[in-house]
């Protein structure tokens, strides 16, 4: 009979270096037929978990190789399509307003309002894979810098309301006084916000209500866009956030959509050291609730940013988990 025992016992690295070299061994206590024989003890390199360790250490790096490889070739294929959308846009802009004669078929007028309207919406979609490709290979800078949380909300509502106004939809927001200044990358936040709202808007159907809403928790903030939309299945919640992945059903297929934007908005948050959390309920609508640092992320700009983990589904309700409900209430 014989038992075994699994070590990693630390060598001398060739070289002389100073790093540890752990390796793993197997000990083998071995015992003759007859209770007079001796014990022996056998010390042998583990060689499975050794060619094991090997077939790992090889995996991730070309998983590593593969994905800085795949945010190079978005990253060159974005910036080579902004340039032509650019002039798709502003030419198509300057026929709309007619600056070189009058359209003499209304049909005209309309189809070159289609050419703008998706050369922006092309735009709008690789200007968001390349901020995601910076965000995840940690090149994406921020710019700290003190400023009133209501500001960027009232500037997300300015952008936001003719998006809603074409649907009937109510925007408002219910700013808490104690909301005060955070130390952040404005535009990020806007960013956040501008996302957040305009899948709201989109997702809500006609005369329904978008509400932006934010107060001071401690030393965070909390702020959130909640509406009366379709709301989300718990089934649907983990594809939420996930690039290029838009929920399925019968009603969501109407609309266009990548999932870039609430990507783009996890890895902003992540940037900030901040959290994010989903209520919805299907039929009853959704809120989700970002979570930042009043003082600014201690992590120094442009690291990488660790994954945030994957939204929970919750009864629509408190998205704080305290007594905000009254921010809240046209939501």
């Amino acid at each position: 009979p014989k038992r075994r025992l699994d070590l990693r016992i630390r060598l001398p690295r060739d070289g002389g270096g100073s790093a540890d070299n752990f390796r793993p061994f197997r000990l083998e206590l071995l015992r003759g037929a007859r209770e007079q024989d001796i014990f022996t003890f056998v010390l042998r390199e583990n060689d499975e978990i050794a060619a094991l360790r090997e077939e790992l250490a090889t995996a991730r790096e070309a998983a590593a190789a593969a994905e800085v490889a795949k945010g190079r070739f978005l990253a060159v294929v974005s910036h080579e399509l902004r340039t032509p959308l650019n002039a798709i846009i502003g030419f198509s802009d300057m026929l709309l307003h007619e600056m070189f004669g009058a359209f003499r078929d209304p049909r005209q007028k309309e189809y070159v309002a289609l050419v703008r309207e998706s050369g922006q919406h092309l735009l709008s979609v690789v200007t968001s894979i390349l901020d995601v490709s910076r965000i995840e290979a940690g090149a994406y800078a921020t710019e700290l810098e003190p400023f009133r949380f209501a500001d960027a909300a009232d500037m997300c509502r300015s952008m936001m309301r003719p998006l809603a106004e074409a649907k009937s939809i109510a925007l408002g927001a219910q700013i808490a006084p104690d909301a005060g200044e955070i130390n952040a990358d404005r535009r990020a936040v806007q960013q956040i916000l501008i996302n957040l709202v305009s899948n709201a808007v989109k997702f809500t159907p006609d005369g329904g209500s978008v509400v932006i809403g934010a107060k001071r928790v401690g030393s965070r903030l909390h702020f959130w866009v909640s509406d009366t939309g379709i709301g989300i299945a718990d089934e649907d919640m983990a594809n939420l956030g996930k690039p290029f992945m838009q929920i399925q059903n019968d009603y969501t297929r109407r609309f266009e959509g990548t999932g870039l934007g609430l990507s783009l908005v996890k890895g902003l948050v992540a940037l900030h050291e901040g959290t994010m959390s989903i209520e919805s309920a299907p039929g009853e609508g959704t809120t989700v609730t970002i979570s930042l640092p009043v003082n600014g992320p201690k992590r120094r700009s442009g690291a990488p940013a660790d994954v945030l983990p994957v939204p929970i589904a919750k009864p629509k309700g408190d998205a704080n988990g305290d007594s905000n409900g009254s921010l809240r209430k046209t939501a």
